[in-house]
């Protein structure tokens, strides 16, 4: 769930079984609210903020999590990640397809497919998809081309 996202998340969370909570788990990129597991029994729970993303003057919770350097003990520190930006610029690192959250995109998908992605297809993505991000070129030009796209909208 990307800035507002989460706040639906959090809405519709309310509406599922502790059960069906137990089944998912919950990606948040500047979320407007943030998602714990001590408040909803997910299978995983993760905020991730740039650390000058405007929203953090929203959400309490983060931005106690970024004063106390996680110095408190309710769980949340394993559960709130901040990113450095990558662009310098808290506007356009508010959007979830600029470079600083397109990285944590890269690693929750690099997750899942060792978790999920079966030995046939862990060999077709070293095939054909591993050369092309190795290069660096196809992830470059997907954050610039990303970054230029919503600036432009944005601006």
């Amino acid at each position: 769930a990307h800035s507002q996202g989460a706040v639906i998340t959090w809405l519709a969370a309310r509406r599922l079984t502790r059960e069906e909570m137990r089944r998912i788990e919950v990606i948040c990129f500047g979320g407007a609210a943030t998602l714990t597991t001590s408040e909803f029994p997910f299978a995983r729970c993760i905020n991730y903020y740039a650390i000058n993303d405007p929203i953090l003057n929203v959400v309490p919770s983060a931005v106690k999590a970024l004063k106390s350097g996680f110095s408190f003990g309710d769980g949340m520190q394993q559960e709130i990640v901040f990113l450095t930006s990558r662009t310098g610029d808290p506007v356009t690192d508010h959007g979830l397809l600029n470079p600083t959250y397109l990285e944590a995109i890269f690693w929750e998908g690099r997750r899942y497919q060792s978790i999920y992605l079966s030995p046939f297809g862990r060999v077709a993505d070293s095939a054909f998809v591993a050369p092309l991000v190795s290069t660096g070129i196809f992830v470059s030009k997907f954050c610039k081309f990303s970054y230029e796209t919503t600036k432009h909208l944005v601006v």
